[in-house]
């Protein structure tokens, strides 16, 4: 295997190649530096500022949530100074970018440098004898000389390998490698068992020195971000020093990408990009009917246009020297007259009216992207297919029949509105930071060592960045009877009262994160729907579960599945036209049985055995998802499909 050239797919380079990700070849490695892209061979993101603000805020979020945790299940208790330090906030915003990788299409022949993606070097630089246990610390520029094939201790033959162990600290979140030294004594690794890391120890080749235990050592909490020696540095804790733990280094293990996937929707140069998202609300919501009495088509190019005629300064200066409607007023009177002709007044007054009832930002741009999904928006429209479209056009009237008792099947027995098939949609998935060490999803209440993608790690506060990879895909939208889902609600007895009109209940699922307990009933419910359906999907299409991704949309009460790689595209279109029925039929014996029972579905009823897909799959790192949503006998009081 030639080890001086790797080749990832753009699709997966997310979650495998962001600088500091550690990647298994033979040994371990890791991305050292990535090239800024100057191919241009990306698809072009048509609103990155809109992008930049959502994944801004994620990383303020997640960030800040881990200074400030100091619960029982993440006690980190980092010290008022480094939070004072470390802290981001609204300011911070201008330090922080959108990188996409610079793409190539072939290395073979041409070796200029542009034509390289990045470096990526040997990590960790611990070597251990396979022999004698003789253990070596390396620098990048020792490692260029070093022989793995000739131990350096006399009178032994054995050869180096990597030990691809690096300690954590469960508090602080600190990472090294294994390391042991005294004075300049050689240091032995003893390892009676090489599976069982508790057992190994080492010893420095010292008078009067015995074999210790390196785990026993603790972790002072020590700043990471401070490069000099190692007394000098402060402590970022005032918890008390504890074990580091000991963690194999595997590929997505130890540092571990935190990815988002959006949808890509156009920039409205007239318009602010607070406002497009209270708009592109709006237009969900359907606040723009006036403009249909006034012969408007309602949708974002619309309101787009009257924008841009507000907005145009010739156009309004001419019309107050010229137009018989604004001689004789004051510049108070034009300027309200000029609104009006372009009806933002009326529009203003909407936005007003939905910043005041909707403060959530996440909400509001999850409830847009599914607006745009379905192609409402204008402007380079998303072309769907819904299954009604598809059966009404089918020419062979038995098919068309048994395809329509098939649908009517599926919402009577599954509770669901409709599957909509989407042919091409550009999709942008992001990695915005990276989670050091262990992610215990699976803990309630606890708060990952999230660490955003530093430009410089020796000072935070030059700041940070994220990679962005856009691409074009197919997927399919499958709707949930909201009805239904309060129905479920109410017999849960997580709400009293069933919404009964349309506008009453998609007001009440809009609103919905506003009562954390009803927005993660819903969460669950649609995400652990949302996982057996890509679990089943692979039998249908002959594409591995790795090939897919998700998008949940709990105020919208949608799951959106799609393929992360154009080279698979058309095996969701063959579930679409050909295995709609079987793709549902399997997941009900799914959501009853686990290898794992009785203790998968007492527990959390979900695992490793039947809810679980890749960290990378599943675009919430596999929580809110438990079987008993559609069983109804543990946690919650009824089951969605009993």
């Amino acid at each position: 295997m030639d080890l001086s050239e790797i080749e990832f797919p753009a699709h997966s380079a997310i979650f495998h190649i962001i600088k500091g990700l550690l990647f298994n070849r033979k040994i371990s490695f890791q991305v050292e530096y990535l090239f800024d892209d100057k191919n241009d061979r990306n698809i072009p993101i048509q609103n990155q500022e809109r992008l930049k603000d959502r994944l801004f805020d994620k990383i303020k979020t997640e960030y800040n949530a881990r200074l400030n945790s100091n619960t029982e299940a993440s006690p980190y208790q980092f010290t008022e100074e480094y939070k004072k330090k470390m802290y981001i906030g609204d300011g911070d915003r201008e330090n922080f970018s959108i990188k996409k990788f610079q793409l190539v299409q072939s290395m073979e022949y041409d070796q200029e440098l542009s034509d390289f993606g990045g470096y990526y070097g040997v990590y960790p630089l611990t070597f251990v004898c396979d022999q004698c246990g003789d253990l070596r610390y390396l620098s990048k520029k020792s490692i260029r000389s070093f022989n793995p094939n000739q131990c350096k201790r006399r009178n032994c033959n054995g050869k180096y390998e990597q030990l691809s162990i690096m300690m954590y600290c469960e508090t602080c979140g600190n990472i090294h490698p294994f390391y042991y030294s005294f004075k300049d004594y050689p240091i032995t690794l003893l390892q009676p068992s090489k599976d069982s890391i508790r057992t190994w120890k080492v010893r420095a080749e010292a008078p009067n020195k015995n074999y210790l235990d390196v785990f026993r050592l603790q972790c002072n909490h020590k700043d990471p971000h401070d490069m000099g020696p190692y007394r000098h540095k402060k402590v970022i804790s005032n918890a008390d020093p504890g074990k580091m733990r000991p963690l194999t280094v595997t590929e997505g293990s130890i540092y571990i990408p935190v990815a988002e996937t959006s949808i890509d929707i156009p920039t409205s140069p007239d318009i602010s990009i607070d406002d497009l998202e209270y708009i592109l609300l709006a237009l969900s919501l359907n606040k723009f009917n006036f403009l249909k009495d006034l012969d408007f088509t309602i949708n974002l190019n619309s309101i787009q246009d009257l924008y841009q005629g507000y907005h145009n300064e010739t156009t309004k200066k001419l019309s107050f020297k010229t137009d018989p409607l604004f001689r004789g007023k004051s510049d108070e009177e034009k300027e309200k007259k000029w609104k009006e002709n372009y009806f933002i007044d009326r529009i203003e007054d909407i936005l007003n009216d939905l910043k005041g009832r909707y403060e959530d930002e996440e909400t509001i741009r999850e409830l847009n992207d599914f607006t745009a999904l379905l192609g409402k928006l204008g402007f380079e429209k998303i072309e769907t297919i819904s299954y009604d479209d598809y059966i009404n056009k089918l020419r062979d009237p038995y098919k068309r029949s048994s395809k329509q008792s098939e649908l009517n099947h599926i919402r009577k027995e599954y509770y669901i509105d409709d599957v909509i098939y989407i042919p091409q949609v550009t999709l942008i998935t992001s990695c915005y930071g990276i989670y050091n060490g262990i992610n215990k999803f699976y803990e309630p209440g606890f708060i990952p060592h999230f660490e955003p993608i530093w430009e410089k790690r020796t000072d935070p506060k030059k700041g940070f960045y994220a990679y962005s990879y856009p691409y074009q895909t197919e997927g399919i939208i499958l709707t949930i009877n909201k009805k239904r889902i309060c129905e479920w609600l109410v017999g849960c007895q997580i709400i009293s009262n069933v919404p009964q009109q349309i506008e009453e209940i998609d007001n009440f699922f809009a609103k919905m994160k506003e009562n954390p307990e009803i927005y993660q009933a819903t969460k669950t419910l649609i995400h652990t729907f949302s996982h057996l359906l890509m679990r089943n999907s692979s039998v249908y299409t002959g594409l591995d579960l790795q090939s897919y991704g998700e998008k949940i949309f709990p105020t919208s009460a949608a799951i959106f599945l799609f393929t992360t790689s154009s080279i698979n595209i058309g095996g969701l279109q063959f579930i679409f036209e050909n295995e709609i029925f079987n793709w549902f039929e399997n997941i009900k014996f799914d959501v009853k049985e686990c290898t794992l029972d009785p203790n998968c579905i007492t527990e959390k009823g979900a695992c490793f055995s039947c809810m679980y897909v890749p960290e990378f799959v599943c675009g919430y790192f596999n929580k809110s998802l438990d079987r008993d949503a559609f069983i109804g006998k543990y946690r919650f009081k009824e089951g969605f499909w009993c």
